[in-house]
């Protein structure tokens, strides 16, 4: 891999080190819904994705209790 790489691979551990596991996933969440929420076709393909993935796992848990 290139130098450029490892470094961001360094600074992505070091980052995760420093400010635990649970605070770097929330704020990679909320900087994600931020690009989202600013760009229409994102958000539209993410309401999409979560009705379909949504009804999807509705059927199979009905279908694994029913």
């Amino acid at each position: 891999m290139g130098a450029l790489t490892w470094i961001i691979v360094i600074i992505v551990i070091l980052a995760i080190i420093g400010l635990g596991w649970q605070v770097f996933i929330s704020g990679v969440f909320r900087g994600a819904e931020k690009i989202i929420n600013t760009n229409p076709v994102l958000k539209n393909t993410t309401q999409e994705a979560k009705q379909y993935f949504g009804g999807m796992a509705k059927n199979m848990s009905q279908g694994i209790i029913g």
